[in-house]
Parts: structure tokens; sequence; C-alpha cells
């Protein structure tokens, strides 16, 4: 996994964005993925993914509220 940055992301920064990505995969996963978990959970990395990162940016970073948000439930309203 590569992660670059700019100037307000120092390595530090990035060492974090590191570990908050590769936990969430792990945590998605439930053990350490291997290629055939990963395609079977992509949908879901995929969406922890989107919550940790937003437009470029390190949005979340808190483990419990990303789970709270991939949760994967139809909409009850439209």
């Amino acid at each position: 996994m590569y992660v670059v940055g700019k100037d307000e992301y120092d390595e530090l920064a990035l060492a974090e964005a590191i570990f908050v990505i590769t936990s969430a995969v792990k945590d998605v996963c439930g053990k350490p993925p291997t290629e055939r978990l990963f395609l079977d959970k992509y949908g879901k990395i995929c969406l922890c993914l989107d919550e940790i990162v937003w437009k470029g940016l390190l949005e979340n970073t808190d483990r419990d509220r990303i789970k709270r948000l991939v949760r994967l439930r139809p909409p009850t309203e439209f």
C-alpha cells in the first residue's frame, strides 16, 4: 500500500492514515486478509475507505465511528 501527501501531511499523518486503513481492512475481513477474502468483502472495504478519506483528505480515524458509518443497511426513507 502506498500513501502520499502534500504539505500539510507529514510522515506522522501518513503513518496514521496507513494504520487506520489497514486496521479497517482487518476489521472488515475479521482476520488477516487473503486475496479471496479481500474480494469477497470488497464492497464493505470500499465503504470503509470512503469514510476514512474524503476528496483526498483524511476525514475519519476513529475505529468505532468508521464501524458505525459502514453498516450495510437499506435506507428506510426515500
